[in-house]
């Protein structure tokens, strides 16, 4: 497990490629019944300063702006979350570019109205940590066969040797579950600006750490 200053440092250490794939910050809660995730909700106050803290991390102990790519969801908070890291890393806000597949549904989701009817029907906890330990459920691919998509993606390259992705935190559980890094549940879940650390090795694979903000608070119960 690292944190945003140790994942700069790393970063700036070697000349391979490194990307940080976080959720984005706090939001209001999602009314249940919304079928679009809360796409328009935005950040809290406080999800704002989360996102900023981040970029003034990573500006201190990372590479230099020029190295960097910033990326996010379509969604509304994702978007402001990686326009808020980017700003105070010296960066314009209207740097940040969208990512399909970072998106939902992006890589993951196969069927996001089946998905949508499961996750209702069963409740988001339960239908949630049966998704990570089965590795498999209604509406999702399977961890066993995104992780190797998202890898791919990863190697596409981001058209910087660094990248910021703001993106969501199933996404980044499957990710830390299916390259072994963590093995998140409802009860120690991917809590806002928490995600991958990936580091390109010197063999053309990837190395991934859990990054989070806070190394003596990164335990979390599941939030909507």
């Amino acid at each position: 497990m690292i944190d945003y200053e140790e994942f700069g440092a790393r970063a700036k250490a070697t000349p391979l490629r490194c990307v940080a794939l976080v959720r984005h910050g706090e939001r209001p809660p999602i009314d249940p019944t919304d079928p679009t995730f809360g796409a328009n909700l935005p950040l809290s106050e406080a999800g704002r300063r989360m996102a900023r803290e981040c970029g003034q991390a990573l500006a201190k102990a990372g590479p230099p702006l020029g190295e960097w790519s910033f990326l996010a969801s379509v969604l509304l908070r994702t978007r402001i979350t990686a326009g808020c890291v980017a700003s105070a890393m010296g960066a314009d806000e209207n740097s940040v570019r969208t990512s399909a597949e970072a998106s939902i549904p992006g890589i993951w989701i196969e069927d996001q109205a089946r998905l949508f009817r499961h996750y209702h029907a069963e409740g988001a906890v339960p239908f949630t940590d049966r998704f990570m330990r089965d590795g498999r459920a209604e509406g999702y691919r399977p961890i066993a066969e995104t992780t190797p998509l998202a890898m791919k993606w990863l190697n596409r390259g981001f058209g910087s040797r660094c990248a910021f992705i703001a993106t969501h935190d199933v996404f980044a559980a499957m990710l830390l579950r299916g390259t072994g890094a963590a093995s998140p549940t409802c009860e120690h879940w991917v809590a806002f600006l928490q995600g991958c650390a990936f580091f390109e090795r010197p063999d053309g694979g990837w190395d991934c750490e859990y990054l989070v903000p806070d190394k003596e608070d990164w335990r979390h119960a599941f939030v909507q």
